[in-house]
């Protein structure tokens, strides 16, 4: 009985009952918000069936759609509570990925009309760039390895000009051959190199000049006929010319897009960064 009366005990019973019914009352703050639901349905399973037999050319047994499925939730949880503890803020490659993803979004919404007929006639006359076809040139072609080659190739340029030898009995044999007809600098550069695809546009035409060096030796060229760029039909054109219409219409809506971004999202910068901002300069704040 004297138990009873003791002051610490009524102390205590006092402190449980009161801090029992501030629990029923008043729920804990510290209790942390239940998680949204990780769902997987039909449509994910067949998702996963799809991209497996895309990779394997077959659809996955019984037991590799089980491991599909645990993999993908898995996945799905650690995802999520990666994201929740913020462990994708400062990641340079989840934003670029992200920002990715989003760009590839946008284009898939964009919608681009047809092209007005007057407007491809107008990029027709001020895109030469897209209707001419490249200059061409025939040459033939006398080959020397790199040992000594120099001084044997000027000697057999003197004897080539003067008339003394014929090209066919000077050089070392090459497979590709000595004789080409209506190349363009491009077939050049991936027959010989970019150097001497260069070089020979810029040969005088009818005689003999060089060495000209390559990705393979030295060379003697005779320019025999050069072909200057002709503007292709419009015709044969119009779907490259609709195709960079389609292009200079859809970067124009995407630079509107990103614009509304940059103004949504109150884009601020350093005054120590404005001189790298290039055209964006007028679409976002400067700041001290």
């Amino acid at each position: 009985m004297r138990l009873l009366k003791e002051p610490l005990l009524h102390f205590l019973v006092l402190g449980g009952l009161l801090f029992a019914a501030h629990a029923a009352v008043a729920p804990s703050e510290d209790k942390a918000p239940s998680a949204s639901a990780v769902r997987i349905t039909e449509a994910d399973a067949d998702w996963l069936k799809e991209m497996w037999t895309r990779q394997w050319r077959r659809p996955p047994t019984a037991e590799e759609l089980t491991r599909l499925v645990a993999d993908h939730i898995r996945e799905e949880v650690l995802a999520r509570e990666a994201k929740a503890l913020e462990l994708d803020v400062g990641d340079t490659v989840i934003r670029r990925r992200l920002a990715q993803k989003m760009a590839f979004l946008l284009d898939d919404t964009l919608q681009v009309a047809e092209p007005p007929e007057a407007e491809l006639r107008t990029m027709y006359g001020a895109r030469p760039d897209l209707v001419r076809t490249p200059p061409r040139v025939s040459f033939t072609q006398v080959f020397f390895r790199r040992e000594q080659g120099a001084d044997r190739a000027r000697a057999t340029l003197a004897a080539l000009t003067g008339g003394s030898a014929m090209p066919e009995e000077q050089g070392d044999g090459i497979l590709l051959g000595d004789s080409f007809a209506d190349q363009d600098e491009q077939a050049l550069d991936n027959l010989f190199g970019p150097t001497f695809a260069g070089a020979v546009f810029a040969l005088p035409f009818g005689r003999w000049a060089g060495p000209v060096e390559s990705s393979y030796g030295l060379h003697l060229v005779k320019v025999t006929a050069v072909s200057p760029p002709e503007a292709r039909p419009f015709a044969e054109v119009r779907g490259k010319l609709a195709e960079e219409w389609r292009r200079q219409r859809q970067e124009a809506t995407q630079d509107q897009l990103l614009k509304g971004l940059i103004q949504k999202y109150r884009v601020a910068v350093d005054p120590a960064v404005r001189p790298f901002l290039g055209p964006l300069a007028g679409q976002v704040e400067v700041r001290p």
